[in-house]
């Protein structure tokens, strides 16, 4: 049965919202502070398969992530969970990662979620992850890239090297390595994160084909004094129609009065424009960084208007 992009995406908002021993260590790109030209997000896209484009991806940059939450927990309080998603999701703050799983989550570098699925880059104990995965009953398979872990008739599986872990829960091909095209390689993807810029925080909210507002996406920038900060909300739209049209709904939120009053809405060039809108972060609900993925606020109104 075919299932409507409609019904798609509301799927994967309710899902962006609900916020080893083996081979060497592979290196993804975004691994390390040596990946080479291109902001962190952008690396981190390169470790995503193109075919992952149609899921909720959420982005982190942890050490800043845990930086900020740590010396302004009123502001950065969505990016708890030791700044990393999937920590946060299954409720380990303040629990030990390494205790359960086997890992320093302070090795951690980038956090993704893609869809029901998690990626972590950064530095893993192969034999401290092997020792504390098959204590929890999980068995290992060695793999070329790192160490596969499965409990016998379970639904989920760990793939794990030295440099990346992924938390596979759906058939999506997520792995230790991409090979062929990556989300960094899409379009409309690279429309938006160009858009977005250098973030320490991202959240996209699935491609839609059928749709004005095609791909969109929150990403939040730092200012100079590496405090305070701002979001940008970024649309890759499917005309120029398309874009007139979302530029109107999104300014319906910026007048007098509104959350985002003030706000300023532009319109990019192009026969598929990109549209944006920025704000500044404030301690106030709707307004701290990452807040759009519990409201939905700004994501549901691109959706339904």
């Amino acid at each position: 049965m075919r299932v409507s992009s409609r019904s798609r995406l509301l799927s994967a908002l309710l899902i962006s919202g609900a916020l080893g021993a083996g081979a060497a260590g592979c290196s993804l790109p975004g691994g390390g502070d040596d990946a080479g030209d291109g902001t962190g997000l952008e690396h981190a896209l390169d470790a995503v398969p193109a075919s992952a484009a149609d899921q909720p991806v959420t982005y982190r940059d942890v050490r800043t992530a845990r930086r900020l939450v740590a010396e302004d927990p009123s502001l950065y309080r969505s990016l708890d969970g030791l700044g990393i998603v999937e920590v946060a999701q299954h409720g380990y703050t303040g629990r030990s990662v390494r205790a359960d799983w086997g890992f320093d989550a302070k090795g951690v570098r980038t956090s993704l979620l893609i869809g029901a699925d998690s990626l972590l880059i950064g530095e893993f104990d192969t034999d401290a992850v092997d020792r504390a995965m098959k204590k929890q009953g999980y068995r290992a398979t060695g793999t070329d890239d790192g160490t596969r872990y499965k409990k016998p008739g379970g639904a989920d599986t760990y793939e794990v090297s030295g440099s990346a872990r992924a938390a596979k829960r759906s058939d999506a091909p997520l792995g230790l390595s991409v090979s062929g095209r990556s989300l960094r390689d899409d379009e409309a993807y690279a429309a938006v994160t160009d858009c977005l810029g250098d973030v320490y925080e991202a959240s996209y909210y699935a491609k839609r084909e059928d749709a004005d507002a095609v791909l969109f996406a929150i990403g939040g920038r730092l200012a100079k004094d590496g405090k305070s900060s701002s979001e940008t909300l970024c649309v890759r739209t499917a005309s120029s129609k398309a874009a007139a049209a979302t530029a109107a709904v999104l300014r319906r939120k910026t007048a007098p009065g509104e959350r985002y009053a003030g706000s300023k809405v532009t319109v990019g060039e192009g026969a598929t424009p990109v549209v944006s809108m920025t704000w500044k972060n404030r301690a106030a609900s709707g307004l701290r960084p990452g807040d759009n993925d519990k409201t939905m606020e700004l994501p549901g109104l691109l959706v339904w208007g």
